[in-house]
């Protein structure tokens, strides 16, 4: 995104530090993400990720990488393991280039994250059914789109109906 600022390095180390302090949960995981590589380059992406994972971060982001060869270059010479956004995952857009997981994999990236797919392909799928609704209300006879959504069968499973009918049974009163 244009106008990306980040914040002073020491600043981060000490956020890791009083994230680790507050864990309680020695599962937690605790990531450490820096957007350092559109405001200064790589070398400092690499500076701040060792600092991170020194304070005491067990994953490391580095965000808006824009080659496989930086991915790499990043995996190589930090000290935990990497995490990449891969955005919409298929679909391409400006900043990091898109890398199948296997590759990924291979690369050496222990986590990816798709954190825009299921939210731009819900919007993709509204914008499909409203054009659909908008050809069937012109139309004199009736458009049938059954490929455009699920079934109302499917659409009570997927919200657990038969659980919530089966609860009503259970405690409804005479």
């Amino acid at each position: 995104m244009h106008g990306k600022d980040v914040i002073p390095s020491e600043e981060m180390v000490e956020k890791v530090h009083a994230m680790g302090d507050a864990r309680r949960d020695p599962a937690f995981v605790l990531m450490a993400r820096t957007d350092a590589f559109a405001t200064h380059g790589l070398p400092e992406v690499l500076r701040r990720l060792t600092l991170y994972a020194e304070a005491g971060a067990d994953l490391l982001f580095a965000d808006a990488l824009v080659s496989e060869s930086d991915i790499a270059t990043v995996v190589r010479h930090v000290p935990k393991p990497l995490c990449v956004n891969m955005g919409f995952g298929i679909r391409a857009r400006a900043t990091t280039p898109l890398i199948a997981p296997a590759q990924l994999q291979a690369l050496g990236v222990a986590v990816v994250i798709y954190p825009r797919l299921l939210t731009a392909c819900a919007i993709q799928g509204m914008k499909h059914g409203i054009a659909a609704l908008r050809a069937a209300m012109q139309s004199p006879t009736v458009l049938e789109r059954p490929e455009l959504a699920v079934s109302f069968e499917e659409l009570n499973a997927l919200v657990g109906f038969a659980e919530l009918q089966e609860r009503e049974r259970r405690y409804a009163t005479p």
